[in-house]
């Protein structure tokens, strides 16, 4: 069996591939907000729960969608921090590594969330 392939982030970030799935991801929850449903989006982020499956991730899996400000929110107050800090930061604390629990538990609301607004456009 072949091991997976190691991803370079930075360049994955920034690729076709990675823009393509945001843009299949974000109809997916018709346009909202995984924490803040009410918000409609313009702009958003694709927020990675796990880097498990850089490369191959799966929507409320791996990634949620979500507004600029419940981003910061994960990278910021949730990560222990008063501004918004990398995941690399916030692992050089081994007792806050990423995701810690309050990570962990926004990140199960949003799933939860997505998965309802994914069927609501079915009603």
């Amino acid at each position: 069996m072949l091991a997976p392939k190691k991803v370079n982030y930075r360049e994955y970030i920034n690729s076709y591939e990675w823009k393509n799935k945001g843009r299949i991801f974000i109809k997916r929850v018709g346009r909202r907000c995984q924490i803040f449903p009410w918000i409609k989006l313009t702009k958003y982020n694709i927020h990675h729960c796990t880097y498990k499956n850089l490369g191959q991730e799966k929507w409320n899996i791996d990634c949620i969608v979500l507004s600029k400000t419940a981003h910061n929110l994960i990278h910021g107050w949730l990560a222990g921090s008063l501004t918004v800090i990398r995941v690399s930061e916030q692992n050089k604390n081994p007792k806050n590594k990423y995701p810690n629990i309050l990570q962990k538990i926004i990140h199960t609301y949003a799933r939860i969330v997505g998965i309802l607004l994914y069927l609501s456009k079915f009603i």
